[in-house]
């Protein structure tokens, strides 16, 4: 049985330190939640189109600048071969774009617009520019526009840092 000198003899207890302290007040946490949360509304705004908020950043490539090759879309939107293969096997089954093999050069896929694509353009642009809208009413302007170029530059440094980050 352990008596009062033995306890005075022992140690003091070790305060353990937290094994990611703050780790919610963190950029990359922030920044994570961000990414969900204005995914998930844009998810809710689009419901009726029956595409997802990735199939719809593909579209938009193809809105500005159709036809592009498969590896054009994922070099401009930063994602990997496979993942942009899958996107476009959804969005092709989807009856939404089409992909055809150049025949001056058998290995370059260019990916078109359907009618079906083209049509999908204005309410995907509506509910894109209505959460904008309602983010700037509730942030103000110059706010969702600063943290927009925040977010960018943080992108931009994160990925000149890290090129092998875009991987699948």
């Amino acid at each position: 049985m352990a008596t009062a000198s033995d306890k005075q003899d022992a140690a003091p207890p070790i305060e353990e330190e937290a094994p990611f302290p703050l780790f919610k007040e963190s950029l990359s946490y922030q920044a994570q939640l961000l990414a969900r949360f204005t995914q998930n509304d844009y998810m809710a705004r689009i419901t009726g189109t029956g595409i997802a908020p990735a199939q719809a950043y593909v579209l938009g490539e193809l809105w500005f600048d159709a036809p592009l090759s498969q590896v054009e879309l994922a070099r401009r939107l930063d994602i990997g071969k496979a993942t942009i293969g899958q996107t476009l096997t959804r969005l092709e089954r989807a009856g939404v774009v089409e992909r055809k093999r150049v025949a001056a050069d058998r290995r370059v896929v260019m990916v078109h617009l359907t009618e079906e694509g083209r049509r999908l353009r204005e309410p995907l642009r509506v509910a894109a520019i209505d959460q904008s809208d309602m983010l700037e009413d509730k942030l103000g302007k110059d706010k969702a526009t600063e943290l927009t170029e925040l977010l960018k530059q943080v992108n931009q440094l994160l990925g000149s840092a890290w090129p092998h980050a875009v991987a699948d």
